[in-house]
């Protein structure tokens, strides 16, 4: 199963993008989403502190998961939502 999942900082709002995670999990881990932010290497993702939590890049303030929900991805980006 694939998790679309969105993290934001606490304190200055920033969003780091949305990431496909593949997990059958509820939650993807802070490993999960630091293997898939790293995948993107986007210039606006998070940043990973010695714990393997991850920092907001504009301010290294702590980030939040805000948005995630499950969902099977195919070919073609057609989605079905499976849960939120």
């Amino acid at each position: 199963m694939t998790l679309r999942a969105e993290l934001y900082c606490y304190f200055c709002g920033h969003g780091c993008g949305e990431v496909l995670v593949a997990t059958n999990a509820r939650r993807p881990t802070p490993e999960q989403l630091r293997v898939s932010y790293d995948a993107l290497a986007r210039p606006d993702g998070p940043l990973w502190d010695q714990g393997g939590q991850p920092l907001c890049p504009r301010c290294h303030g702590q980030l939040f998961l805000e948005r995630y929900e499950h969902e099977v991805v195919r070919r073609g980006d057609r989605r079905l939502k499976q849960a939120g």
